[in-house]
C-alpha cells in the first residue's frame, strides 16, 4: 500500500520504518525532510502553506495524520490542526481508504481522578484540547473512513522530561489527593498506529495509553529510585485536582497488545539502554 504520513516526526518515523518492513510505500510530510528515515519519499511540505502540497502523491491509500505545532499557543495549534487538515485535504488527488488521525486524550478535561473511555463525552478545559476537539469533528465531516486516535503522554527516547525532572533536586510533587497522569511509550504509539491501519473494521476512536494510569508522585519516586536520587516531597493540595484515567481496553479488544504495559516497563527499558550505551562507551 501507498501511505502518507503528514507530520513525519518521532513517532511519524517510528512508524514508518514498521511499514517499511512489511513492503508499503511510505510518504513522508514535513518541513525538514533531513530527519526522515532511509526509503521514506520525501514530501517537503508545509502544511500551514497550501502552495506546498501542490505536488502530493497520486494515490494514497492510507493517510496518517500527526502533525506538530510551531509553539505552544492558540494560534499555532489552528494553524496546523485546523488549517493544516484543510489545505492537506483539499490537496489531495483523492480520498484515501483510511484515515488515522492523531488526537490527544487532552480533550478530556476530567480531573476529578475519574477514568474515561470512548463514550465519555470529552470537555476541553484548555485551548490545545478545544482545537484538538475541533479538529476531529472537522476531519469527520470530510470522510466516512475516519479513525481517531486520542494519544496519551508519549514518552521514550528524546522523551525523557519526566526522568529529568525525577533527578531534580528538592522536587515537591502532589501526593494527596493522588494526581493520576496516563503515558504510552513511544513505540507503543507508533505499534497501535500501524495496527489501526490495517484492522478490519474498526472503530471510529480509540484511546491509546499503557494499561496503568499512575499517580504522578508515584511514577516521579520510582523514576527518582531508579536513578539514585531522593524521592520528591510529597504535598498534600487542598482540594487538589486528581486528574483522569484513560481506559484502553477498546484498543487492546481490537487486538492490539503493548509491549510496555505500563510506566515500569517503559522506564525501565529507558533506563537500561543508558546504562548499556554508557557501558559500551566505557568499553570503547
Amino acid at each position: 500500500m501507498h501511505i502518507l504520513i503528514a507530520g513525519c516526526g518521532d513517532v511519524g518515523n517510528a512508524l514508518a520504518l514498521k511499514l517499511l518492513q512489511n513492503d508499503h510505500v511510505v510518504y513522508g510530510l514535513k518541513r525538514d525532510i533531513s530527519t526522515l528515515p532511509a526509503q521514506v519519499e520525501a514530501v517537503p511540505a508545509d502544511l500551514t502553506n497550501p502552495s506546498t502540497l501542490t505536488g502530493l502523491p497520486e494515490n494514497i491509500d492510507r493517510l496518517v495524520f500527526m502533525p506538530t505545532p510551531a509553539s505552544r499557543d492558540r494560534a499555532a495549534y489552528e494553524a496546523v490542526f485546523i488549517d493544516g487538515w484543510k489545505n492537506l485535504w483539499s490537496s489531495l488527488k483523492q480520498p484515501p481508504g483510511r484515515t488515522i488521525l492523531a488526537s490527544s486524550t487532552a480533550v478530556f478535561g476530567h480531573s476529578d481522578g475519574s477514568i474515561v473511555d470512548e463514550r465519555t463525552p470529552p470537555a476541553p478545559c484548555r485551548f490545545n484540547g478545544q482545537v484538538l476537539l475541533d479538529m476531529e469533528q472537522l476531519a469527520a465531516s470530510c470522510t466516512d473512513h475516519l479513525v481517531v486516535v486520542r494519544i496519551a503522554g508519549i514518552y521514550g527516547p528524546g522523551r525523557e522530561g519526566m526522568l529529568r525532572l525525577a533527578a531534580s533536586p528538592d522536587l515537591e510533587i502532589q501526593c494527596h489527593p493522588p494526581y493520576f497522569t496516563n503515558r504510552i511509550h513511544l513505540e507503543d504509539v507508533s505499534a497501535a498506529l500501524l495496527h489501526l491501519l490495517f484492522v478490519a473494521a474498526p472503530d471510529g476512536l480509540y484511546l491509546a495509553c499503557d494499561d496503568q494510569p499512575a499517580p504522578r508522585y508515584e511514577v516521579m519516586e520510582w523514576l527518582a529510585k531508579a536513578l539514585g536520587k531522593s524521592a520528591p516531597t510529597g504535598l498534600t493540595v487542598a482540594n487538589g485536582a486528581g486528574g483522569k484515567r484513560v481506559d484502553n481496553r477498546r484498543l487492546r479488544r481490537s487486538g492490539f497488545r503493548l509491549r510496555f504495559p505500563d510506566y515500569r516497563a517503559g522506564y525501565g527499558a529507558i533506563l537500561a539502554g543508558t546504562r548499556n550505551r554508557s557501558s559500551n562507551e566505557t568499553t570503547n
